[in-house]
């Protein structure tokens, strides 16, 4: 099974796979991992840009075909979500969580031409994004405190304002990634959470709703 889609919001790190306990293998970084199911173990064979996890029996090291087949049922599923927790594993020792606010500035860069601009110089990490022909805002990233947005965490978190259908936002906000636009008319905006659990293609899509609402007047 690949699980490439990590790569969206990770960066692996080699010299932490091998402290893991990772070994090069045919251009690989690979590892066997027991599973909490006894009986099974999964093979995660990782590139720059490939993630594979394979589930093997023990002791005869045979392929289980069940984890790579559409099957849906109670065993499979079990073995599923321990290969989860293995790979959520890996994630913590072995890869960094990628910049996804970086990530979408160079999408907007590269579609739309954007340049982020700073108009609150005593607040740097608050940036506005500009339509092309309209300048107008499309999208506002800031680094707010967690609580900002009713979560009881320390800290601060980079979330991303922007313009969407009020029906739309209705269905998005979940208090959990979606939230009540802060600062915003929060009939016309949502505020994004930008962690870990980010789906980076999903905000694109959001992304170019909202430039497309602003500099086109999209009802």
């Amino acid at each position: 099974m690949f699980l490439n889609s990590f790569f969206d919001r990770y960066t692996f790190i080699p010299e932490k796979a091998v402290e893991y306990g990772f070994r090069r293998e045919n251009g690989f970084y690979v590892i066997s991992k027991p599973l909490d199911e006894k009986g099974f173990y999964a093979e995660f064979k990782i590139s720059e840009n490939l993630i594979e996890a394979d589930v093997y029996e023990e002791p005869d090291g045979e392929l289980y075909m069940p984890f790579n087949t559409n099957s849906d049922g109670a065993f499979v599923s079990k073995i599923r979500a321990c290969v989860d927790e293995a790979m959520n594993q890996i994630l913590d020792s072995c890869f960094a969580l990628a910049d996804v606010k970086s990530i979408l500035l160079e999408y907007v860069r590269q579609k739309y031409g954007t340049i982020p601009e700073a108009p609150w110089g005593y607040l740097k990490e608050h940036h506005t994004l500009n339509t092309q022909k309209r300048h107008k805002w499309y999208g506002i990233f800031m680094l707010i405190p967690y609580n900002s947005l009713g979560i009881e965490k320390e800290g601060k978190i980079h979330v991303l304002n922007l313009k969407a259908e009020p029906e739309e936002i209705v269905k998005l906000i979940d208090n959990e990634h979606y939230f009540p636009a802060y600062h915003m008319n929060k009939k016309y905006w949502i505020s994004i959470l930008l962690d870990r659990e980010a789906d980076v293609e999903f905000i694109k899509k959001l992304l170019d709703n909202s430039y497309a609402i602003v500099e086109w007047n999209k009802k």
